[in-house]
């Protein structure tokens, strides 16, 4: 059970996910990443069920290509996990979007990430990239592990379109 990010592009993505943490206050999220999702991959990012859970996600590949949205906060270019109000330090840190992701009644949910020119149909579960201003440069200890096994397929999430 859990949720996971498949990767429908050519390219690696980094990925950063908020979801809900009791011990973080006053803002009961935390934020976590990077996890480095290899083309044609899925991994499981938070385990546990992910029924009627909110998760927040942002994503990048080396070629400009942002998955993000409007729910903003401060990460860091290195391997993190804070809760979502804390604000990284140093030059590393950016302030970036994150898309919500509302899950309804499954306990397993597939995010997919694909690029605009790979056309794919409209769903909830597909997130479509759009070209970002600035690359977002990791440093050398940036990945962060997969927590689990995979489970069954789910959602799929596509780049968002460049403005």
């Amino acid at each position: 059970m859990g949720f996971y990010v498949q990767n429908n592009t050519p390219n690696v993505i980094w990925v950063a996910v908020g979801h809900y943490d009791p011990d973080c206050s006053p803002t009961t999220y935390v934020k976590e990443g990077w996890y480095r999702i290899v083309p044609g991959r899925r991994s499981l990012i938070v385990t546990g069920t992910a029924a009627n859970q909110r998760f927040y996600i942002y994503g990048y590949d080396n070629f400009n290509n942002i998955w993000g949205g409007n729910f903003n906060t401060y990460v860091p270019s290195t391997v993190f996990t804070m809760c979502w109000v804390e604000r990284c330090q140093g030059a590393g840190c950016r302030r970036v979007g994150f898309n919500e992701v509302i899950v309804g009644n499954s306990q397993n949910y597939t995010l997919t990430l694909t690029n605009r020119a790979q056309g794919t149909a409209k769903s909830r579960n597909t997130m479509v990239s759009r070209k970002g201003a600035a690359k977002f440069k990791l440093g050398r200890l940036s990945i962060k592990k997969s927590p689990g096994k995979l489970g069954k397929l789910g959602r799929v999430i596509r780049p968002l379109r460049s403005k």
